[in-house]
C-alpha cells in the first residue's frame, strides 16, 4: 500500500524520466482517443470535509474531486471546454473503495464499488497533451501553490487498461529507489514529489 500525506502528493510521470524506453505511457492514458478503463482501489484516512483531490491530469485537467456531499468529475475537452458533472455520495473514513472510470463508445462513466455515478458524453475529445502527468493527492504541483486539495489517502491498486490491454498496474508493495514499480514492466514508475 501506498499512503500519501497531505502537502505529500505523487506522481506518474515516466516518459519524463526516459522517453525513449517507455513503450505505453500510461500518465497518457486520458489523452487516448480510443477506449480505457482506469481502475484504483483506496482508502480515505479521514472524513471527507472539505474538497480534496483524489487524482488529476495535468496539464489539461481530468480528474476526480472528493467533497463532503460526493464526488465531482473534472474534464477539458479539447476546445479548452471544462466541465464540471457532480453525483451525491456519502465517504466514510477506513473503508477500502474500488473507482473505475471507463470511457467506451465516447462515453465516460465514473463508478464507485461497480455503481456507475457519473456519466460524460464526448462530444469533442478530450484534451490532449504531449506531456501529461497525474498526479495522486493534490490537484496540482505544491510549487504552484493553487488548487492544491490535498487528500490523505492510501492507495492500494492502480491499474490502467488501453483498448482491453493492461499498459500499467501497480500493487503498492514493491518500490525501486522510491517509486511504485509498475508490474506490467512498462516502467509506469509513480513517485513522490
Amino acid at each position: 500500500m501506498l499512503k500519501i500525506k497531505e502537502e505529500e502528493p505523487w506522481i506518474m510521470w515516466p516518459n519524463i524520466l526516459g522517453q525513449r524506453f517507455i513503450k505505453d505511457p500510461a500518465n497518457r492514458i486520458f489523452d487516448h482517443e480510443g477506449d480505457f478503463k482506469f481502475r484504483l482501489i483506496f482508502e480515505l484516512e479521514e472524513p471527507v470535509s472539505k474538497k480534496s483531490t483524489l487524482f488529476a491530469k495535468l496539464p489539461s485537467y481530468f480528474g476526480i474531486d472528493l467533497e463532503d456531499y460526493g464526488i465531482l468529475l473534472i474534464v477539458t475537452d479539447d476546445k479548452g471546454k471544462t466541465e464540471y458533472l457532480t453525483c451525491n455520495f456519502q465517504w466514510e473514513a477506513n473503508k477500502k473503495y474500488e473507482l473505475l472510470i471507463t470511457k467506451s463508445q465516447e462515453v465516460v462513466t465514473v463508478f464507485i464499488d461497480g455503481n456507475a455515478l457519473i456519466l460524460y458524453f464526448v462530444d469533442q475529445k478530450l484534451a490532449s497533451d504531449e506531456n501529461s502527468h497525474i498526479i495522486f493527492g493534490a490537484g496540482n504541483f505544491p510549487k504552484n501553490e493553487f488548487n492544491l486539495n490535498y487528500l490523505n489517502v492510501t492507495l492500494y491498486e492502480l491499474e490502467i487498461i488501453r483498448d482491453d490491454e493492461s499498459i500499467s498496474k501497480h500493487l503498492f508493495d514493491d518500490f525501486i529507489h522510491g517509486k511504485s514499480y509498475d508490474i506490467t514492466e512498462n516502467c509506469n514508475f509513480i513517485h513522490q514529489i
